[in-house]
């Protein structure tokens, strides 16, 4: 591997930095999105399966438990799991634009 003398303190050359810094913005900003919209699927299926166990459990067809344990495994994976990594992928977004910012 051939180093450059000029280079050896920066990771990459400085001319490729700031198409750099825009292919990172937008990988982060793509992945945001993605986690965005399937958190909001997902909360909509957690509030159809919601809603649908009260109207089976109206009628009759299944118990209260069967209800009960349908939507608190839907909430709970809405609510914990799929919230928390949305709040840490906007977490990184802000400390890469924080980054980002602080370099300009």
């Amino acid at each position: 591997m051939l180093l450059n003398k000029s280079n050896t303190n920066q990771p990459f050359p400085s001319d490729d930095y700031p198409e750099m810094k825009r292919d990172v913005i937008q990988e982060r900003l793509r992945q945001a999105k993605f986690i965005f919209n399937v958190t909001l699927g997902l909360t909509i299926v957690s509030a159809s399966i919601s809603i649908l166990g009260i109207g089976l459990l109206f009628s009759g067809k299944v118990t209260e438990g069967s209800v009960a344990t349908a939507g608190g495994l839907t909430s709970n994976i809405v609510s914990v799991r799929l919230l928390k990594f949305t709040k840490e992928t906007n977490d990184r977004l802000d400390r890469l634009a924080k980054e980002f910012k602080d370099d300009d």
